[in-house]
């Protein structure tokens, strides 16, 4: 019995494979099938699937005035979801500054403020790790 079984199974499991894989996607383009397969639980594949009135999932790229984009995409929490070559992005929030100027005064910095070579050497007071 349990050899029956699992001829039954792998067989059942078998011909579903292959009729999963079989499926190709409904859509026409210029009276001609397409032979993409469809995504999982649809009968059109991700280039079509826009025409299956009853998804949800997807909706087409609004794209711009130039250049009009139905390429399909994914909903997502905007209103108006798009393509990542039509996506807007948020305005620039740092500006950097044109030109560093340094005033008069720190341009002409006193020598006391700097030490010497002797100065910088470590010091038995301190531990090693800070001597750098």
């Amino acid at each position: 019995l349990r050899e029956r079984r699992v001829l039954a199974t792998d067989g059942a499991a078998q011909q579903a494979h292959t009729t999963r894989s079989s499926q190709r996607c409904l859509a026409f383009v210029d009276d001609v099938r397409c032979s993409n397969p469809s995504l999982p639980l649809t009968r059109h594949c991700l280039t079509h699937i826009c025409q299956d009135t009853n998804q949800s999932l997807f909706k087409p790229c609004q794209g711009s005035e130039e250049v009009p984009c139905n390429k399909p995409v994914p909903v997502s929490l905007s209103e108006e979801p798009c393509c990542p070559l039509h996506l807007r992005l948020p305005p620039q929030m740092y500006v950097p500054e044109q030109g560093l100027a340094v005033p008069q005064e720190l341009g002409a910095a006193p020598s006391e403020l700097y030490l010497s070579a002797a100065e910088l050497q470590p010091t038995e007071s301190l531990p090693l790790e800070f001597s750098d």
